[in-house]
């Protein structure tokens, strides 16, 4: 090689290197050119995660892959967790692909130097109910911490443990299924004005026969319930001691050591009376507007949840309130509600699914659709929410940017009562198709 050659090829180089480098710098400083390639820009990435992880990642329909595969054209597919960097502002159709899951998809926008999140996504299986339960059965009763499923078929009660599936079985004959009152462990219940507990089946519990009463509640292991104008307490031998008497009243509730009554002495005039359960004394009696059909709901929250059926309007009260009203919020259109804590709460109407935040006094409509809502229940990681129509059991993202993803997780011809298990990645619920209907287990995850 002449000395000119080699002259010529270390200039090729220099030049080279002094337009390259720039150009490197620049990428690993978060610069890019514009696409009409005329100016330099600022760019950001997403940071991208899921549950599971595992999920390829799609940006405007293209599949992520790593930068030699890339070259060398190989399938070697970035998937989450990841950071894609380098991408010019604007927005962006990002989409996420996992094998045996409900595709996720959002448009999301990237600005000059900014890292935009996408963490909290949940992916659903797209998997197919099976069938726990056969069909022929009474009704199917689902505890309230989910734990547990009340199952009623011809001379027989079965308890079906939803965290092991272990089943317990006992002969019983003419239960009709009325009256059925889970405790808050869903160990005990009253079935038809029979107590039943579930550790001990085997045994007789309580009286032999049934208890003379209605409108059974729980307060932690104790049982209250009404007979005409008393309340009655079962004591630790599972008889009953009466700890009020001669009082009209519509509902009742016991709190810590309250006793709650609704009053209604005309149609025009109702009243929410404080008893002190242990002395009998009347604390406080609260003025309530007008209505012939209220109801106590959701004892298990700090403020009284008052609910006047008629009219779907929810009443939040303190009613120990020393030094201002005892109204605290009056939410109008419920039907149906879960707490999350003790300041949001989740509700729906007829179409409609909101949250109240009772710290900011926020009200947040989640979603509007054209089919009646059943019943709404968070997910146990709070970025979703569960929902049911007659049809349909659905999930719905949190994440409001752009739209929230909604999953159609089971579709039959009729759906009932529906549970998440304490993980939250298996559904119960009842349900019918065709002709075949009955207890149903649908993985989530």
């Amino acid at each position: 090689m002449t000395l000119k050659v080699r002259r010529i090829l270390s200039l090729i180089f220099i030049l080279l290197f002094l337009a390259i480098t720039p150009v490197v710098v620049l990428y690993a400083a978060g610069f890019k050119l514009s696409k009409n390639g005329f100016f330099i820009q600022r760019t950001g990435m997403f940071i991208v995660d899921s549950n599971p992880r595992g999920a390829k990642i799609l940006i405007n329909g293209q599949v992520q892959k790593k930068l030699i595969s890339s070259i060398f054209n190989k399938n070697d597919f970035i998937t989450t967790p990841a950071k894609i960097k380098n991408l010019l502002p604007g927005e962006y159709d990002l989409a996420l692909k996992l094998n045996g899951y409900w595709n996720w998809q959002k448009k999301l926008s990237i600005n000059p130097g900014a890292s935009t999140f996408i963490e909290d996504i949940y992916l659903f299986k797209n998997d197919l109910p099976i069938q726990i339960a056969p069909a022929g059965v009474k009704s199917i009763n689902l505890s309230p911490n989910n734990n547990q499923a009340l199952i009623l078929s011809a001379g027989q009660i079965t308890f079906l443990n939803l965290e092991d599936e272990t089943k317990k079985s006992i002969s019983q004959n003419n239960l009709k299924g009325k009256n059925i009152t889970w405790s808050g462990d869903g160990q005990k219940l009253i079935i038809d004005n029979y107590l039943y507990d579930l550790n001990n089946l085997n045994i007789n519990i309580g009286p032999n026969k049934p208890l003379d009463g209605l409108n059974y509640k729980w307060q932690n292991d104790n049982l209250y319930f009404q007979n005409k104008t008393s309340i009655y307490r079962l004591n630790s031998a599972n008889l009953p001691t009466e700890i009020i008497a001669n009082k009209k009243f519509n509902d009742f509730l016991t709190k810590d050591r309250y006793l709650y009554l609704i009053n209604q002495s005309k149609p025009t005039a109702s009243s929410l009376e404080i008893i002190n359960i242990e002395t009998g004394a009347q604390i406080k009696n609260i003025d309530l507007p007008a209505s012939n059909n209220y109801s106590f709901i959701n004892p298990e929250q700090n403020l009284i949840n008052l609910y006047d059926n008629d009219h779907k309007i929810l009443y939040l009260i303190n009613p120990l309130a020393a030094n201002y009203s005892p109204l605290v919020e009056v939410i109008n259109n419920v039907k149906t509600t879960f707490w999350v804590n003790n300041n949001l709460l989740l509700y729906a109407g007829d179409y409609e699914i909101w949250l109240y935040n009772l710290e900011t006094k926020k009200q947040t409509l989640i979603t509007r659709i054209s089919e009646e809502i059943n019943s709404v229940v968070m997910h146990p990681n709070k970025n979703y929410i569960i929902y049911s129509t007659g049809q349909t059991i659905n999930a719905i993202e949190l994440d409001e940017r752009e739209k929230r993803n909604i999953v159609e997780l089971a579709r039959f011809d009729l759906i009932e009562s529906f549970g998440l298990n304490a993980d939250g990645d298996i559904l119960y619920f009842s349900g019918k198709v065709g002709n075949i209907e009955g207890l149903y287990k649908l993985l989530i995850q």
